[in-house]
C-alpha cells in the first residue's frame, strides 16, 4: 500500500510541471515580443522628436514672436517630411496627410474609419502633426512648459505591430505608438515688475499692484509684465496690450484666478518675482572734486541753492547752474538742441534757457529746490545727479532735458523716498510740458533714432544694470529711487511687511502723455510710482521696477523692454514624455 501512494504522488507531479511549462513559454514569448515592441518604440520617438523638432523651430519670424498661418503650414510641412524622410516613405501621400491648409492633421483613433486617418503610403504608420494655436483647432497641444502658439506635436502610431510569439497566446498585433512636442521658448525678460505681494486690507487683501484707470492705454513691447500681486482695470476702456509672445504673470494667492478682464490672459507663477538689486550710482569717487567727511577722498559737489534764479551768476564750482548768455558750453548745448530733434527749442528764448551740471543737490530748504517754471528748459549736463532728502524734490512744469546726444553717455537720477508722501523730496512732473532723459534724437516717442548711452558715474563706472538678473546686454539707468529697506520681498506666499505702505513714498511722478521720452530702466524697487495723463499723446518710457504702479488720467503710453525677438530656444518639451502624462495623439 505504501508504494502505491508513492506511485500515485509521482504521476500527480508531471501534469503540474506541464502546465507550470506552458506559462513560462507563454511569458517568455510575452517578454520577447514586449521587447521588440519597446525597441521599435524608440525608434518612434526618434523620429517623431526629429519631426517636432523640424517643425517648431518654423513658428518664428524676424524681429517677432507674432505667429502665423503661413508659420504653421511651413511647420506641418518641415515635420511631415522629417517623418518620411526618417521612415523612407516614397509614394503619393493621401489626402489626409495634406499640409497645404492651416489645419493639424489628426490621428482619428476613435471614428473607426481609416480614411479619415494619415496613413503613409505602404505602411501602417497612423500619423498626426499640430502645429501652433489657431481658431477651431480640433484639440490644444499638450504643453507642460512649452508656449502651445510656438509649438509642434507630432503622433506616429503603427496599429499594426506584428507579433511572432505571444500569438500562443491569441494575440496577433499591437497598437504602438508615440507622441512628442517640441517648441521655442524664451527666458523671461521684464518690461515692467511690482514687487509688492498682496497687502492686508482690513480682513481682506489689497492685490492691485498695477493699476489703470480712466481710460488709459498701455502698450508693453518686447517684455513681460509680472506682479507680485495682481492687475486691476478701472474707468471705460483702460487697456494693456503685449506684443505676442510675451506674457503677463501674477503671482496673487489671495484667489484663484486673475482679478482683470483679459486681455492679456494671466500666467499664475507661484514664486514671488524677487528685486533685481541694480547698483545704483556712486555720488564719490575718482571723479569727484569736493572733499568727503568719510570714504573716498573725492565727493560730488553738492549745491545746496538749486533755483534757477541762480543761474544768472558767473560760473563757478559752487553754483550749479549757468545760462547761454553768460556760459559758452551752455550756449553751445543750446545750439546743439535748436537744430535736433527738439524742435520746439527753435522759438525757445534763451533767458529761460537753464544748464544744470551733476552732482548732488541738498537744498536745505524746500524753496530752494530745483523747480522748472512753465516758460523754462532746463538741460541737464552727462552724468549724476542725487537729489537728497529731505528737500531734495524736482519739481517740473516746464520742459526738462537731458541725455539728447545719441550713443552718447547721458544722465542718471537718483532720489530719496521721504516718507509719508512727502512732496518735499519728489520728481513732480505730473504738469511737465516735457520730460526727455537719454532720448538722443528718438523724440519725440517713437522717432527712430539712436537713444544716448549709460551715465557714467562719479567712481567712473557706468550706471546701467548690473547683477544676475540683469539684461545681456546691460541696460542704462534714467531714473532711481532709494530703497525703503523695510519693503523687502517675502516667501511666497507671505503679505507686503507691516512697515510698507502703498499711499506712501510716490516718489516718481510723471506725465504719461506725448511729452514724455524716458528710456532705459527707471528702477524704483519700493516706490510706488504713478503716471499721470498730462499732455496729448503717446508717451514713452522703457523698463520699470516699482513696488506699486498707478496710470490715471487717460494716459497714452507704450513701454518698451529689451526682450529677444530673434530666434527662440529650440528643446523638446515632457509633456508626452513624462510617466503618466495623457497625451492625445
Amino acid at each position: 500500500m505504501t508504494d502505491c501512494g508513492r506511485h500515485s504522488e509521482r504521476g500527480q507531479v508531471l501534469p503540474l510541471v506541464a502546465l507550470f511549462m506552458i506559462v513560462l513559454v507563454g511569458f517568455a514569448a510575452l517578454a520577447i515580443d514586449v521587447s521588440g515592441a519597446l525597441s521599435a518604440r524608440r525608434f518612434y520617438r526618434s523620429a517623431a522628436d526629429g519631426a517636432a523638432l523640424a517643425g517648431a523651430q518654423d513658428l518664428q519670424q524676424p524681429g517677432s514672436r507674432a505667429v502665423g498661418a503661413a508659420d504653421r503650414i511651413r511647420a506641418r510641412t518641415d515635420a511631415m517630411s522629417s517623418l518620411k524622410t526618417e521612415l523612407g516613405i516614397s509614394g503619393v501621400m493621401p489626402a489626409a496627410c495634406a499640409t497645404t491648409a492651416d489645419a493639424d492633421i489628426v490621428d482619428n483613433v476613435t471614428d473607426g474609419n481609416p480614411s479619415n486617418d494619415c496613413i503613409l503610403p505602404g505602411t501602417t504608420y497612423h500619423v498626426s502633426i499640430k502645429a501652433g494655436s489657431y481658431a477651431g483647432q480640433p484639440s490644444p497641444i499638450a504643453c507642460q512648459e512649452c508656449d502651445p502658439a510656438r509649438a509642434v506635436q507630432v503622433g506616429l502610431r503603427n496599429d499594426s505591430y506584428g507579433l511572432t510569439f505571444a500569438r500562443v497566446l491569441g494575440q496577433t498585433k499591437w497598437s504602438v505608438g508615440v507622441t512628442s512636442v517640441a517648441g521655442l521658448t524664451w527666458s523671461k525678460s521684464y518690461t515692467i515688475v511690482t514687487l509688492r505681494p498682496p497687502s492686508r486690507l482690513g480682513s481682506t487683501y489689497d492685490v492691485k499692484d498695477i493699476k489703470l484707470d480712466g481710460g488709459t492705454h498701455v502698450t508693453v513691447s518686447k517684455g513681460d509684465v509680472a506682479t507680485n500681486a495682481d492687475m486691476d482695470f478701472s474707468g471705460i476702456g483702460s487697456s494693456l496690450t503685449m506684443d505676442p509672445g510675451f506674457n503677463m504673470y501674477f503671482a496673487d494667492w489671495t484667489g484663484p484666478s486673475q482679478n482683470w478682464p483679459a486681455p492679456p490672459t494671466g500666467v499664475k507663477i507661484f514664486q514671488y518675482v524677487q528685486d533685481a538689486n541694480y547698483q545704483y550710482p556712486a555720488m564719490r569717487g575718482s571723479r569727484g572734486s569736493s572733499s568727503c567727511s568719510s570714504g573716498p577722498s573725492n565727493c560730488a559737489p553738492t549745491f545746496t541753492d538749486a533755483r534757477t534764479s541762480t543761474c544768472s551768476a558767473t560760473p563757478s564750482p559752487t553754483t550749479p547752474c549757468t545760462m547761454p548768455s553768460n556760459d559758452t558750453a551752455c550756449d553751445t548745448e543750446f545750439q546743439y538742441l535748436k537744430t535736433s530733434a527738439y524742435t520746439f527749442m527753435a522759438t525757445q528764448n534763451a533767458a529761460n534757457v537753464f544748464c544744470y551740471k551733476p552732482g548732488t543737490y541738498d537744498p536745505q530748504s524746500p524753496s530752494k529746490s530745483l523747480s522748472v517754471g512753465p516758460a523754462d528748459v532746463v538741460i541737464l549736463l552727462p552724468g549724476a545727479y542725487y537729489f537728497k532728502s529731505p528737500n531734495g524734490a524736482l519739481n517740473v512744469g516746464g520742459r526738462l532735458i537731458g541725455g539728447y546726444r545719441p550713443s552718447t553717455a547721458g544722465v542718471a537720477l537718483m532720489f530719496d523716498e521721504c516718507g509719508s508722501g512727502s512732496p518735499n523730496c519728489v520728481f513732480s512732473g505730473n504738469s511737465a510740458l516735457t520730460i526727455a532723459l537719454n532720448s538722443g534724437n528718438k523724440y519725440p516717442p517713437g522717432t527712430a533714432g539712436a537713444s544716448a548711452t549709460a551715465a557714467i558715474d562719479w567712481n567712473n563706472q557706468l550706471v546701467q544694470t548690473s547683477g544676475p538678473q540683469g539684461p545681456t546686454p546691460a541696460i542704462l539707468l534714467s531714473l532711481l529711487v532709494n530703497k525703503d529697506p523695510d519693503c523687502v520681498v517675502p516667501a511666497y506666499p507671505g503679505r507686503e511687511p507691516d512697515p510698507c505702505n502703498a499711499s506712501n513714498n510716490k516718489t516718481l511722478n510723471l506725465a504719461g502723455g506725448g511729452s514724455l521720452d524716458v528710456e532705459g530702466v527707471q528702477y524704483a524697487p519700493t516706490d510706488n510710482i504713478q503716471i499721470n495723463g498730462g499732455a496729448t499723446g503717446t508717451g514713452h518710457v522703457g523698463q520699470i521696477w516699482a513696488w506699486t504702479l498707478f496710470y490715471s488720467g487717460g494716459t497714452q503710453i507704450n513701454q518698451e523692454g529689451a526682450g529677444s525677438q530673434g530666434p527662440g530656444t529650440l528643446r523638446l518639451d515632457g509633456a508626452c514624455t513624462a510617466p503618466a502624462t495623457p497625451c492625445n495623439p
